[in-house]
This record gives C-alpha cells, sequence and structure tokens, in this order.
C-alpha cells in the first residue's frame, strides 16, 4: 500500500429512498437518533417495565420488552410503530433465520441487515454497528414506516457494555477506534506484543495475485496468538489491479466482473484458513489508476460492483482501500452498482482524523465506517522493536 499516493444516515442507505417523516422529536438508544413522528409515544422498556409492547397504536419503543407486561386481553390489528432492542444472540439469529427462508426477503446489506417480512406485516434492520435491533411494523402498507426508518441515523457509538447489560454475553463491536498500522509482512509475536501498549489495529495482507510480500510468520495460530494480545486486525486482499494502474497484473474491461468473483471467493477462503471466520471484513487493495480515462474508471465500477456482491454473498464484509484521488472518489460518487460497505482511504496528510479530510464527504461511508491510511513508509520503534509501516487512523470495521 505504500505505492499509493495523494494522486446521511446509515440506515437511509439502505431502504427505498422515501423523505423522512417530519418529526416532533428526536430519541436516541445505544447510538441511534431516532425521529419520533408528531403524535406518537415513546416507551421506555426493560427489565421491570410493565409497558406493553404492541403494534396497533403510533409509538416508538426503546429497549426490551419487560418480563411481566401488562397488556389487553385481546387485540386486533397493525399499524406503523417502531422497536428498537440490542442486537443479542437471539435477535441476531432471528433475523438470519428469515435471510435463511423462514418468512423473509433481504433487501440490504452490513452494516445494516435488513429483513423485510410481508407475512407478518415487518420490517427488521440488525445494526451491528449500534449494537441495535430495529423491528418496524406496518398496516396496510409499508411506505409509512420506510418514511420513519429513513430518518433513523448511528449518531455515536453504543454506552460501553450496553450490549452486555442486556444480553449478559461478552459483545465485541465489529468497528473499533484507535491507531494502527500496516507493514508488508507479520511482524514476529515478539514486536506484536511489544506494539500492542501503543496501536490497538493491524493489517494483514491475506492473499492476492499482486500481493508483493508472502505469508512469512501470518498462520492461523499467528492470527489466534494476536487477537489474544487484543489485537484487532483488517483483512486486506491484493488481487489484480485497475486498467489504466502502473501495475503488471491488471483485469481488463471484458474480465472485470469474473476477476472481482474470483478475487472474492479466493479471498474468503484464505480468510477461513486464518480462522476469520463470516462477518469478517475485507479490504480490496485497489491501488491508484488514472481516473480520467472513462474506460478504466468503468472497470474498476465493475471491478468493486461484482467484487461487493459476492463478498455478501458469501457472508462477508466488502472493503476497499485505495486512493482519495482515484478509486475512492469514484465508487463514492458512482451511482447503480453495489459499493463497499466500508472504506480504508488513503491521503499522506499525517492527519489523523477519519471525519475532517478535505476530500472525503460527510455523506461518504458514514458511521463508523472508515479508516485513514494518513502517514506512509516510514520507520517506528515501539518497545524496542522497529517496523516499516504506514500509520493508519482507524474508526472502522475490523476483526
Amino acid at each position: 500500500m505504500r505505492r499509493v499516493m495523494l494522486l446521511a444516515g446509515i440506515l437511509g442507505t439502505l431502504i427505498s429512498g422515501l423523505p423522512p417523516a417530519q418529526a416532533d422529536t428526536d430519541v436516541h438508544y445505544q447510538g441511534l437518533r431516532i425521529p419520533v413522528p408528531a403524535g406518537w409515544q415513546v416507551h421506555r422498556l426493560g427489565p421491570h417495565s410493565t409497558d406493553c409492547l404492541r403494534f396497533d397504536r403510533h409509538a416508538v419503543y426503546l429497549g426490551p420488552a419487560g418480563e411481566n407486561q401488562l397488556c389487553p386481553a385481546h387485540t386486533v390489528g397493525r399499524t406503523t410503530a417502531i422497536h428498537v432492542e440490542p442486537l443479542t444472540e437471539q435477535t441476531r439469529e432471528l433475523v438470519t433465520g428469515l435471510l435463511a427462508g423462514r418468512g423473509g426477503e433481504s433487501t440490504g446489506g452490513p452494516p445494516g441487515l435488513r429483513v423485510t417480512d410481508p407475512a407478518a406485516h415487518e420490517i427488521r434492520i440488525a445494526v451491528p454497528e449500534a449494537g441495535a435491533l430495529i423491528t418496524g411494523s406496518y398496516g396496510r402498507s409499508e411506505e409509512d414506516l420506510e418514511r420513519v426508518l429513513a430518518g433513523i441515523t448511528v449518531d455515536r457509538p453504543p454506552p460501553e457494555g450496553a450490549a452486555e447489560r442486556h444480553s449478559g454475553m461478552a459483545h465485541r463491536h465489529r468497528w473499533i477506534r484507535g491507531d494502527g498500522f500496516d507493514t508488508c509482512n507479520a511482524p514476529s509475536l515478539d514486536a506484536m506484543q511489544a506494539w500492542r501498549e501503543d496501536f490497538v489495529a493491524a493489517n494483514i495482507y491475506i492473499g492476492g495475485v499482486a500481493r508483493s510480500c508472502p505469508d512469512g510468520r501470518l498462520s492461523h495460530d499467528w492470527v489466534a496468538a494476536v487477537r489474544s494480545m487484543g489485537w484487532r486486525l483488517i483483512p486486506t486482499y491484493v488481487g489484480p489491479q485497475a486498467p489504466c494502474g502502473p501495475h503488471r497484473v491488471r483485469f481488463t474491461p471484458d474480465s472485470a466482473t469474473d476477476d472481482a468473483k474470483a478475487s472474492a471467493e479466493d479471498a474468503v477462503r484464505r480468510a477461513r484458513l486464518l480462522g476469520l471466520r463470516r462477518h469478517t471484513p475485507i479490504y480490496f487493495d485497489l491501488e491508484a489508476y488514472a481516473h480520467n480515462d472513462p474506460v478504466c474508471r468503468q472497470a474498476v465500477l465493475d471491478f468493486m460492483d461484482a467484487w461487493t456482491k459476492r463478498l455478501r454473498r458469501l457472508g462477508y464484509v466488502p472493503g476497499i482501500y485505495g486512493s482519495v484521488a482515484s478509486g475512492i472518489r469514484d465508487l463514492a460518487q458512482a451511482t447503480g452498482i453495489k459499493k463497499p460497505t466500508v472504506v480504508w482511504f488513503a491521503h499522506w496528510d499525517k492527519k489523523s482524523d477519519t471525519r475532517a479530510d478535505k476530500y472525503m464527504e460527510d455523506g461518504w461511508w458514514p458511521g463508523h465506517r472508515r479508516i485513514k491510511q494518513y502517514r506512509g513508509d516510514h520507520l517506528e520503534t515501539h518497545g524496542g522493536y522497529t517496523l516499516n509501516i504506514d500509520n493508519d487512523a482507524v474508526d472502522g470495521y475490523v476483526r
């Protein structure tokens, strides 16, 4: 990656594009900002709450339903309502069960796993970034519900330990915020232990026809060992490069889709060999290219569209590493394609802020879906061990 030089809400991207409902007020729950339409009630639930969770009235329900709800003996009908609760193993299985064919249909992908269940008149969205599950109900038509969902955004991380308090289990967020680094070869375990005091995340190159460094120390055991130290990993795959780039191994406009599918399948195979399971993000390393070449640019978009679709189908989270001046900008501005869920952008301005980069608009990959490579090729020493690294500011998906 050292060759690359500088050359509104998450949920709104998962729905139909309808304008958000006019809200009387906003409420916040586990990092979600939820617009409450005028006239709706807000009920804060919990283990000891006796409020009845019911979908025959306009309301927003926040939290897990109580053990002893005081509900009417008999109610009939459904209307537009929202329930937001912690995303536990049980609620996650509910969504994945529907996706597997038990009555639901998926219409979206990460960072929110969305399922429409027409038989129950419900839409469910699992949002790992906030550790939350949203269940929306509707009456005759889902249009009113879609308008409410369009306004829900992730505006901050969930409170520390929120998921654990409700589920009784340890929960490791997919995203993390802190200092990271990337280097060509997997460092020794002693070096990783020494560097752990100053960094939270490290990149690993897991494969690809354009990868310059071999596996070396990288193995299933190495991954397990560094994760036990507390490291979070950024798996990266270096496949064929853009047709108008300077690298020898390239895809062509005609081969872009097939090469992307093959790359995604190989990346997943290699991830599994390293013990990186489903829902792991895999970043495709797309080096800088001449983005003013329209044929080349379209080939890149075709490639990333196919990479994204195939990686999602295989159960992994599609990502891209690239220059803000070519691949990242072209993808952000593109329409009519599936875009990677997470982004790792290169801008060597030595500013470690993923949000304040002048080339990255706020609406591009909002929420905790960004990693910034802000300084290239240099030596650093920590704990007596010296490595040649790039520096990364991490506020994005890792394993």
